[in-house]
């Protein structure tokens, strides 16, 4: 049995537990956290044409942070300004990067996913041309780690985070200082939109000829499943991880293939039901539009 790919696991389950965090600060900033899909995709979309424009992997960073926070903020905006529902509004909008990145994936091959060797890795290593390179010398999984404890300090354990709680949590709060509390939300969006990138660059890297559609919406079910929990989120991810990582050893096109291919949503389904107990309740009361519960 080929095990190499298996060596994809900790990479898919960091861009998930990536992505988790970004949901949940995007729930906490009383914005729905299927926003984090966008967020994603404008980073996909910033790496790849900053890097079709400049040939520099940094530059294509820059403009990946930039894509993903001005989805943020630009959606945030429009969902406040126009008191939209926040699942519908957000899902909706996340479908302009997608459509984007659809369009200039067909108008010709994107250098970033076809050239030799891939960006987005340390080069110089002893592991160049390995299969311990994409563990040991790329930045965005090594960086991961830090990522996420920075996303939960932030939230936990800064008067921040504590606003950023309380104003979701206690809808009475909102109508105090009304411009203040725009601004909180709105940051709290950008700093999700932040923690997605980095899960960007390793998806890009995992699976360089597309970028994969879908994982913020099972991110969002581990960060639901997991009561909004940081810890319990990313202990989540790692189940749709592993059945990522499990599709080489599938033919694709086949009934277990497309079964494999559809099994991490299926498990995300799963884990809102079986552990969630509100996950799923809507709400038509004003309150709807600041709790995080109510999706």
């Amino acid at each position: 049995m080929d095990w190499v790919p298996l060596v994809n696991f900790p990479l898919e389950w960091a861009a998930i537990a990536l992505l988790a965090a970004g949901a949940i600060y995007w729930e906490r900033s009383a914005l729905s956290g299927v926003g984090i899909e966008g967020c994603m995709l404008s980073a996909v979309l910033g790496f790849c044409l900053g890097y079709e424009w400049s040939g520099s992997y940094v530059i294509a960073v820059g403009a990946a942070a930039g894509g993903a926070m001005a989805f943020a903020l630009v959606a945030g905006a429009i969902l406040l300004a126009f008191r939209a529902d926040p699942t519908v509004g957000s899902f909706c909008l996340s479908l302009v990067p997608t459509c984007a990145l659809v369009l200039f994936s067909r108008a010709g091959p994107l250098k970033l996913m076809t050239e030799t060797p891939p960006p987005g890795l340390i080069g110089g290593t002893i592991f160049a041309g390995t299969y311990a390179e994409d563990l040991l010398a790329s930045p965005g999984l090594i960086v991961a780690p830090l990522v996420l404890a920075i996303a939960g300090f932030i939230m936990l354990k800064t008067p921040y985070g504590l606003r950023l709680r309380a104003y979701s949590e206690t809808p009475a709060l909102a109508r105090r200082g009304p411009g203040r509390v725009v601004w909180v939300r709105l940051s709290g969006a950008a700093l999700g939109a932040l923690w997605a990138v980095p899960a960007a660059a390793i998806l890009l890297r995992v699976h360089p000829a597309s970028a994969p559609f879908g994982l913020g919406y099972v991110a969002l079910a581990c960060a639901v499943a997991g009561r909004w929990g940081f810890l319990p989120a990313i202990l989540m991810s790692a189940g749709p991880a592993i059945l990522r990582t499990l599709r080489p050893y599938v033919p694709a096109g086949t009934a277990g293939g497309i079964a494999l291919e559809a099994a991490p949503f299926v498990l995300a389904l799963f884990y809102l039901v079986l552990f969630s107990r509100r996950a799923l309740r809507a709400s038509g009361s004003r309150k709807s539009r600041l709790d995080p519960d109510v999706l």
